[in-house]
């Protein structure tokens, strides 16, 4: 009973306390309006909802469940504009009657705002680092090396073009994250154009196998071009570049590049064609520095006897270089159905250098003082054609099989004209050629996210034939010309098998495998008559060098908090045998090698750290010092040699510090080696003013070289100027002998310090400068007279761009060669003026 009292008694109170609330909800055609939604707030209140209600078909009626002073009831529908309504003090048992009428949503039209911030020029995203090339170009740059050499923490080699980025050697530079170029990157980076590129990325933990990825020692580093949006199809660029030199001879710098970018395919082609000393191949003719590809391929590459001349100057090679070359490349990688890959790369060479080089050298050798000249004139023609081929085949997921393939045929003709001595006047030509077929089959099986294995064939033929001929005669008055020919042909295959896994965060890789490495050499020495028949035989060489070897190496990376150190080894058995056909003599020689290593990295932040390394290392000298009869070189140079098989044995020490605070745009770059080489082939030189006679032997004496690097670089905000020093030191000594004297210590030193600094005004000008100082001193121990030189040069240039498409750049380039005398000095004016033009059907022009 006393339940259903109280359900009486509240019933009866909501009865007596309710409102009734009733209507229609109608649009301004008098049509009801569907799916409407009524919320009731109280009116003190708006942001809270007391009460929900819904009409369906347009009609409405329902109660207030609770007692309000004033009431808000608000009524949306979509695509309405909503509508509210009040009531003040609502009345008990009181009907309100409402017909609601809602209008259409008047869509109100806004001006477009758009929003302008200045883009970062650099973000981190996991072991990718981004830098937006428009933040570090000021809108003279045309190929994308020149942006790289301006990126803080990567450091461009102006010899071989070998990149660095954190004191690591980059291994490859992709573009859109296919390998087009391998380690000739160089190819890329100087033909790519700027303003095709959005980002270059720094990729750290770098693996090119896919497979492999997160399970092969890390540290390997590579950089990857992002394009532009847009740029991804097909697209090509002309630029031509003219003028005149003296007496009306025609200047050109003209290039042609096409990219094509789809899913399955890219591709990138180039033609160049300059007179005005620009190398834009990854091959130097000029001074023959060795590229990032042919530094890592040493090992197995054939060596020439003769070189060709080399060209050195100090003022860089568009002052000196001569030249007329036209170079083509065409690279792709495509997809054939699920399986295969294809990458192909094309080259195509073809220059002429010329050059004239006056030399003179003063003697002090045994208490006689003499001195000698050279005038020389040389033109050097090379041309190559080269052909690469990689196939790679998905076998699985977890299995991959690639095959690469390369074909090489070099030729080089090196006419020269010589006036030695004032008097004596000589012609001569250098025919160099080098064929070579290079091969290699890697298979790689995946066993799991935490082990891997690789088998790998590789195989190596070089052929090096070589013809040098002089005239006159140096050794036969009577003869019209002395005729040197040279031949090398080597011959390398090698097999590997590589375990490669982790445990926990360590890695560790264990390979086994052998090689045999074949060199037959053959030479001639002889003088023609008139009628180019052999009159005087002078020497001759025959030889067949065989290396043979099999190895086991390992290496284990251990980390341990903030540590990473890496112990690694190589235990080898080297068997040389060197056989003289003509002499009839051998030499063999066996040894067991053990080469221990070590690598520590201590990583203070993710901005700093401290790297050591120590290393032992054991190997043959190399069988350009193995032919024992005379061949001459050039008109006053001939070489022989005392063969030997001893092993040179290598100590190497190093220490690094770098901070990298991109954030706070600064950089510091500290490191010191040490390298001691026990054993090594020295020279006994016999130098008459005429000629320059040279024996190589083999020696157990050290030759020690002592290197100190630093850089530190930053952005001074208050100036808007990127402030740079970079110095180097190099230290080192050597033995020799000079006519007969006892062997002789020598030492030599260099030191070299830049200052650069480059402006960002917010300007339609800027200017960069770079100061140079250089120091060298060289000291025999026989001599009191040391040999001693310092030099400076400066750089500046000031970049104007007054319209958008226009830049305006004045270069002064300084150099005094020498500060004891400064009456030879020298100031070269440079004034270029550069007009973009719009782009034409996707083509872009410049000129």
């Amino acid at each position: 009973m006393k339940f259903i009292f109280s359900f009486a008694l509240f019933f009866f109170l909501s009865t007596f306390y309710s409102q009734n609330i009733r209507g229609t909800i109608l649009d301004t055609n008098n049509k009801k309006i569907v799916n409407v939604t009524l919320l009731i707030k109280e009116a003190s209140n708006l942001n809270v909802i007391k009460e929900f209600n819904r009409s369906v078909d347009g009609t409405f009626s329902f109660s207030l469940k609770k007692v309000y002073r004033s009431v808000v009831i608000e009524i949306k529908a979509h695509g309405y504009t909503m509508q509210s309504v009040s009531l003040e003090n609502p009345i008990a048992s009181k009907s309100y009657v409402f017909n609601i009428i809602l209008e259409k949503d008047k869509n109100i039209v806004l001006k477009e705002v758009v929003i302008v911030a200045k883009k970062k020029p650099f973000e981190v995203v996991e072991d990718t680092l981004k830098f937006n090339v428009a933040s570090y170009s000021n809108g003279t740059e045309r190929k994308i090396d020149e942006i790289i050499k301006k990126l803080p923490g990567i450091e461009v080699d102006s010899k071989s073009g070998q990149i660095k980025y954190k004191g690591k050697a980059v291994e490859t530079v992709t573009l859109e994250g296919d390998n087009l170029f391998g380690s000739n990157y160089t190819l890329g980076t100087k033909n790519i154009n700027v303003d095709i590129v959005d980002q270059v990325q720094a990729v750290d933990n770098y693996s090119a196998n896919p497979l492999l990825k997160g399970i092969e020692q890390g540290g390997k580093v590579s950089l990857n071009l992002k394009l532009k949006k847009g740029k991804l199809s097909f697209s090509g660029d002309v630029s031509y570049g003219g003028g005149l030199f003296e007496k009306g001879r025609a200047v050109h710098q003209d290039n042609i590049t096409v990219l094509g970018i789809t899913k399955n395919f890219k591709s990138f082609g180039t033609l160049n064609y300059n007179n005005i000393g620009v190398n834009s191949s990854p091959f130097d003719y000029f001074g023959f520095n060795l590229n990032v590809e042919e530094l890592k391929e040493s090992n197995v590459a054939g060596k020439k006897i003769i070189s060709e001349s080399q060209f050195s100057n100090v003022l860089g090679n568009t002052r000196a270089n001569l030249n007329n070359q036209l170079f083509g490349n065409y690279s792709s990688t495509f997809k054939l159905g699920e399986k295969w890959r294809v990458k192909t790369n094309l080259y195509y060479l073809q220059d002429k250098i010329t050059s004239n080089i006056f030399s003179e050298n003063q003697y002090q050798i045994n208490n006689q003082n003499f001195s000698t000249t050279d005038n020389t004139f040389i033109t050097k023609m090379p041309s190559q054609f080269r052909a690469d081929l990689e196939l790679k085949y998905t076998i699985s997921p977890t299995s991959l099989l690639e095959y690469n393939l390369r074909i090489k045929d070099e030729s080089i003709r090196t006419p020269t004209q010589i006036v030695q001595n004032t008097t004596n006047k000589y012609s001569s030509i250098l025919n160099s050629r080098e064929i070579l077929y290079r091969q290699n089959l890697l298979w790689t099986k995946k066993f799991s996210d935490k082990r891997a294995m690789q088998v790998t064939i590789f195989q190596s033929s070089n052929d090096l034939p070589q013809r040098f001929t002089i005239s006159p005669s140096l050794f036969d008055a009577s003869s019209r010309n002395d005729v040197q020919e040279s031949a090398f042909k080597k011959n390398y295959m090698e097999a590997s098998g590589k375990l490669l896994g982790m445990y926990n965060k360590n890695k560790y890789s264990f390979k086994i495998g052998t090689f045999l490495d074949s060199n037959l050499f053959t030479s001639n020495l002889y003088s023609q008559d008139n009628f180019d028949s052999t009159t005087t035989s002078i020497s001759k060489n025959n030889f067949d060098f065989i290396k043979k070897t099999v190895y086991q190496k390992g290496e284990y990376n251990f980390i341990i908090g903030k540590f990473s150190i890496s112990p690694s080894y190589n235990l080898a058995y080297l068997s040389q045998n060197l056989d003289y056909r003509i002499a009839n003599g051998n030499l063999v020689q066996e040894n067991f090698i053990f080469e221990p290593r070590l690598n520590s990295l201590y990583q203070f932040s993710n901005i700093s750290s401290l790297s050591g390394n120590a290393s032992y290392s054991q190997n043959s000298t190399g069988e350009q010092f193995f032919f024992i009869n005379q061949i001459l070189i050039n008109n006053r140079s001939s070489v022989t040699n005392r063969p030997s098989l001893s092993l040179q044995k290598n100590y190497n020490f190093g220490v690094n510090y770098i901070i990298n605070d991109l954030f706070n745009q600064f950089e510091l770059d500290a490191g010191l080696d040490f390298r001691l080489n026990k054993g090594n082939f020295f020279s006994n030189s016999s130098i008459t003013q005429n000629t320059f006679q040279i024996e190589y032997f083999f020696l157990p004496q050290d030759n020690k070289e002592l290197r100190a690097d630093f850089l530190i670089a930053k952005y001074i905000s208050f100036l808007e100027s990127t402030l740079k020093l970079k110095s180097n030191f190099t230290s080192s000594t050597y033995s020799n002998i000079v006519n007969g004297s006892e062997l002789r210590s020598n030492k030599t030193q260099f030191f070299q310090t830049q200052f650069f600094w480059k402006t960002a005004f917010d300007l339609p000008f800027n200017f960069e400068s770079e100061l140079s100082w250089s120091y060298s001193i060289s000291k025999s121990q026989v001599l009191k007279q040391a040999f001693v030189n310092s030099a400076i040069q400066d750089e500046f240039r000031v970049i104007v761009k007054p319209f958008k498409r226009w830049n305006y750049i004045f270069a002064a380039d300084y150099f005094l060669p020498d500060l004891s005398n400064k009456k030879t000095d020298f100031l070269f004016l440079d004034s270029t003026l550069e007009y973009l033009a719009k782009k034409i059907s996707g083509v872009q022009v410049s000129k």
